[in-house]
């Protein structure tokens, strides 16, 4: 996409991450594409809490509120064994790997690092960035350049 038609819009990643990868089916989320703002919709949505917008208003304004891709069940497995396969430690790799081909591979995968905070840790940031480079991607495809939101910004809806 070329640079004239890319258009800044303030986002806040960490949210849309969030969005991104949340598994639940009863669960859409929404980018308002005129503020930058995630917008969960869900039983809950009250549009006294949204500035009166309705859940209907969200669904059907595909001009300014654009559905925010469902997570690919396969990303999470994908990322972690893109992990495991840098860690430079043999034999935390080799275990991180052996969990990965297991049964249930999300489950033991995280049981390995359950008892390791600093590993954890990095296993969180190194995932947080290939989330944050996934909707890099989308952003680029809907023609938007994502700013950083400033500190005090709180979604107006």
């Amino acid at each position: 996409m070329s640079d004239e038609v890319t258009r800044r819009l303030p986002v806040d990643l960490p949210e849309l991450c969030l969005a991104l990868s949340a598994e639940a089916d009863d669960l859409r989320w929404y980018l308002d594409l005129s503020t930058g703002d995630v917008l969960l919709l869900n039983r809950e949505w009250d549009s006294a809490e949204h500035g009166g917008l309705s859940a209907d208003e969200v669904e059907s304004d595909a001009s300014r509120f654009r559905l925010v891709p469902a997570p690919e069940p396969r990303l999470s497995v994908e990322d972690m064994t893109a992990y495991a396969h840098q860690v430079p430690d043999p034999v935390l790799k080799e275990s991180l790997e052996m969990a990965l081909s297991a049964a249930k591979p999300e489950r033991r995968f995280r049981a390995v690092l359950g008892w390791l905070p600093e590993e954890q840790e990095r296993w969180h940031r190194f995932r947080l960035g290939r989330c944050e480079a996934r909707a890099h991607s989308w952003l680029r495809s809907l023609g938007l350049a994502p700013t950083p939101r400033e500190p005090d910004a709180k979604p107006a809806a």
